[in-house]
C-alpha cells in the first residue's frame, strides 16, 4: 500500500488551516492541533491527525462550542471543581491540569474533576509535561459506554483511559497512557488489514466472544485485563464522572449522537514528590524502578523489556526524522470526511510524501 508522510510542520499547519475554516482559532487550535501532532509522533495514530474529522463534525454540530472557557465552580487549597461549558477538549483538559499544578506547588497535592469537557484525546499530553518539571501526574477521562463488564452483553461504561507520568533523574520521565476497555479504533484496524481478533476483545450483537472485527457493529467491547479493566474502569467514572456530578457509565451519550452535549469528564491529580521524601529521591527511586525493569531478562520470542514511554519515544525520534505516515488511502478518507463538513481541502489532496 502506497505511503504518504507528512512532516511535523506540515501536519501542524494542516490542523491549524482546518480548525480555522470551522471557527475555531488561538490557544484553543493551538493546543487541539498540538494534541493531534504529539498522538501522531508517539505512533498513536487513532489519536492523532486521524482525529480531525471528528472534532469538525462536533464542532459543526455545536457539540464543542469554541470560545467557552473554563469555569471554576468549587475552588479549594487542594481541590477544584470545573465546568467546561463544551469547550474544546484539549484547551480545557490542559488549564484543568494547570489549576492541580499550581495547588500540588502550593499545597502537595491538587486535584481537578472537571465536568462538561468534551473529548480531549490522548492523555499523555497532559500529563507527559508535568512529570518534565519534576511532579508526579495523573489524569483520566470516561466516555461513551461501549464496554461490557464481565459477564454482561451491554455496554455498561466507556474505554476510560487513564495516564500517568512520572520523572526520572538523568533519564527520560515514565509514560503510561492507556484504554481500561478495548479500542473501537484498534477493532476496526483489524478489519481494514484482514486480521482477525484475539479472544476476549470483543462480544457480537448475540452477545457471543467473537473474533471477527466485523461484529463490532452491533457488538459490545470488553474490558482489557477482564476484571482489572472492569474495576478501574469504573474508577475513571467515578474520579472523571460522578465526582463532579456529571455523566457516568450509562448516562454518557453515544459517540455518535454528535447533535446534543457530550457531557464526558476529565480528572486529573498532580503530586509535588517534594512534599514526602523528597522530589530529587522521589526521581532517583524512579529511575532505579525503570532501570530495574530494563535489566529484567527477555522472554522467549522478545528482544528486551520496555518501560511505559519507551516505545512511544521510539516512534516519535522516527517520526521527527521521517515524517507521520499516512496510506493514500487513508489520508483520502480523512480529506474526503473533512470535505462533506464543508471543509476545502484542494490544497491537501496532493501533499508532499
Amino acid at each position: 500500500m502506497e505511503e504518504m508522510l507528512l512532516s511535523v510542520e506540515r501536519a501542524r499547519e494542516f490542523c491549524l488551516e482546518v480548525l480555522e475554516q470551522v471557527g475555531v482559532g488561538g490557544e484553543e487550535a493551538a493546543r487541539c492541533a498540538e494534541s493531534m501532532v504529539y498522538a501522531s509522533l508517539r505512533g498513536t495514530d487513532s489519536h492523532g491527525l486521524s482525529l480531525l474529522p471528528i472534532y469538525v463534525e462536533r464542532v459543526r454540530s455545536g457539540q464543542i462550542r469554541s470560545g467557552r472557557d473554563l469555569r471554576v465552580v468549587e475552588d479549594g487549597p487542594v481541590t477544584v471543581l470545573c465546568d467546561g461549558q463544551h469547550g474544546v477538549g484539549p484547551y480545557l483538559g490542559e488549564k484543568a491540569m494547570g489549576l492541580a499544578r499550581d495547588r500540588a506547588r502550593e499545597n502537595g497535592l491538587g486535584a481537578v474533576s472537571l465536568r462538561d469537557g468534551n473529548y480531549a484525546g490522548a492523555l499523555a499530553f497532559y500529563v507527559e509535561p508535568l512529570a518534565r518539571e519534576g511532579l508526579l501526574a495523573l489524569c483520566m477521562a470516561n466516555a461513551t459506554p461501549r464496554v461490557a463488564p464481565p459477564g454482561g452483553r451491554e455496554g455498561l461504561h466507556g474505554t476510560n483511559p487513564l495516564a500517568y507520568a512520572a520523572p526520572v533523574a538523568g533519564g527520560e520521565p515514565l509514560v503510561f497512557d492507556a484504554a481500561t476497555g478495548h479500542s473501537a479504533a484498534k477493532v476496526d484496524q483489524a478489519r481494514e488489514e484482514g486480521r482477525q481478533l484475539d479472544e476476549g476483545v470483543l462480544l457480537d450483537r448475540d452477545g457471543q466472544v467473537t473474533t471477527d472485527p466485523s461484529d463490532l457493529v452491533g457488538g459490545t467491547l470488553l474490558p482489557v485485563g477482564g476484571l482489572l479493566g472492569y474495576g478501574v474502569g469504573m474508577l475513571v467514572d467515578l474520579l472523571a464522572g460522578a465526582l463532579n456530578g456529571g455523566p457516568c457509565g450509562r448516562d454518557v451519550p453515544e459517540v455518535s449522537a454528535v447533535a446534543g452535549p457530550y457531557g464526558c469528564g476529565f480528572f486529573g491529580l498532580v503530586i509535588d514528590a517534594g512534599r514526602f521524601a523528597g522530589a530529587d529521591v522521589f526521581a532517583a527511586r524512579s529511575g532505579f524502578l525503570a532501570a530495574s525493569a530494563r535489566e529484567v531478562q527477555p522472554a522467549a520470542g522478545a528482544a528486551r523489556v520496555r518501560v511505559p514511554g519507551d516505545r512511544a519515544r521510539e516512534e516519535r525520534a522516527r517520526r521527527l526524522q521521517r515524517g507521520i505516515p499516512f496510506s493514500r488511502r487513508r489520508w483520502g478518507a480523512l480529506l474526503e470526511r473533512l470535505a462533506r463538513c464543508g471543509v476545502d481541502t484542494a490544497g491537501w489532496a496532493a501533499v508532499d510524501s
